[in-house]
């Protein structure tokens, strides 16, 4: 059960000496603008141009929630629409080295689509396992990528034990979040470009949706090699929230340690519930380091943030990207945050993901009679 305890590491003195803000600056501005630091030399890539997200400044938003720097970074408009192919580069390419033929995962929706997404793009054979509840978007986008993809009963950590038991016995490379490690370095480029978006600066505050955990510590693991190789001063206060009904990273940081719960509840955020995280000792670890914070959050201020960033901001996020938000908007009124402080939220995945959800914020629709009279009407009416 406790796996993800073993990490990536690098000869920083060696990387020190060959990388620079100038090199940086040479490159598109996307994941690979920071290769060295994901262990990529100038050997041929299977990419679909992931990273180089916008980061938004949000005023109409910070100014409902009572904050005067408010930015997101919207993983939304990765190839695949979510923060995941960030970390789909990375397995992927790894299988490559490695030789493999074929990829596969355990995942509730968007880390089996991408890696569907990106095994394609190599050229490798892919099987995907979901839970029977994932939505049918997140299914879709999995078959028509060609991914062998199987629906279970249970939840994700069922599955995943089940199917670990078989999958270390073929000849496949295992490509999930907590098993995985070189998915969590495609993270750190998150904190790469933040970091770069602002001048080279970070902010007082980054905010996470999590569930697994392999996220954040993968983003708080950028942040510290930037600092550590004299890119630059200071890193940011990480955040973790998670729903009520299962958040173990949430329970472990306000705890003080990290077990799997008995159970979990369902919850509209379907991509962070969970029983355990496996790399939940890593991103508690991560909330301790950098002096943050953890808050748990209901599915009717998930949807009420949902609302917010869509009718604010014009940003449509699934259930699971708006959580960050929804924490957020409860640290402040605790006080945790401070009105002034700079603070980034990471919108994980786009609302195209879950268009189900989208009903429960939508305005209703009028059909009228194509006249110029009822349109007049209509128009005056608003």
């Amino acid at each position: 059960m406790f796996r993800g305890a073993t990490d990536v590491v690098y000869d920083y003195e060696a990387l020190g000496n060959s990388i620079s803000k100038d090199l940086f600056a040479e490159r598109p501005f996307n994941a690979l603008r920071y290769r060295e630091l994901l262990g990529f030399g100038n050997e041929n890539i299977a990419s679909l141009g992931e990273g180089g997200t916008p980061l938004l400044d949000c005023k109409r938003l910070g100014a409902t929630l009572g904050l005067d720097d408010l930015w997101v970074k919207n993983e939304a408009q990765n190839p695949t629409h979510s923060f995941k192919d960030r970390e789909s580069l990375l397995a992927v390419n790894a299988a490559l080295r490695f030789g493999g033929k074929h990829v596969s995962c355990v995942s509730s929706g968007n880390a089996a689509a991408s890696l569907a997404a990106y095994a394609t793009r190599a050229g490798l054979g892919c099987f995907v396992l979901m839970p029977a509840t994932a939505s049918e978007a997140k299914i879709s986008q999995c078959a028509v990528y060609g991914a062998r993809t199987l629906l279970l009963d249970g939840i994700y950590e069922e599955i995943f034990e089940t199917y670990f038991e078989v999958v270390r016995r073929l000849d496949i490379f295992e490509s999930g979040a907590g098993q995985n490690r070189f998915r969590t370095e495609g993270d750190k480029t998150i904190a790469y470009e933040i970091t770069e978006q602002l001048g080279w600066n970070t902010p007082e505050w980054v905010i996470d949706n999590v569930g697994n955990g392999s996220h954040l510590y993968g983003m708080w693991k950028g942040f510290k090699e930037l600092r550590d190789l004299g890119l630059t001063r200071t890193v940011p206060r990480m955040v973790a929230v998670g729903p009520n009904g299962g958040a173990p990273v949430v329970k472990g940081f306000k705890e003080g340690k990290t077990l799997p719960q008995p159970s979990c509840s369902e919850s509209v955020a379907e991509g962070l519930m969970g029983r355990w995280g496996y790399d939940a000792p890593l991103a508690v670890r991560a909330l301790v380091e950098s002096n943050g914070a953890a808050e748990y959050v209901s599915d009717s201020e998930i949807t009420t943030a949902m609302k917010q960033l869509a009718q604010l901001e014009g940003i449509f996020v699934e259930p699971s990207a708006a959580a960050c938000v929804a924490g957020l908007s409860k640290l402040r009124q605790d006080g945790v945050i401070e009105k002034p402080e700079r603070v980034v939220c990471l919108l994980t995945g786009s609302g195209l993901k879950h268009i189900e959800s989208g009903t429960e914020i939508a305005s209703k629709p009028v059909h009228i009679r194509n006249a110029a009279s009822e349109i007049e009407k209509a128009l005056k009416s608003h």
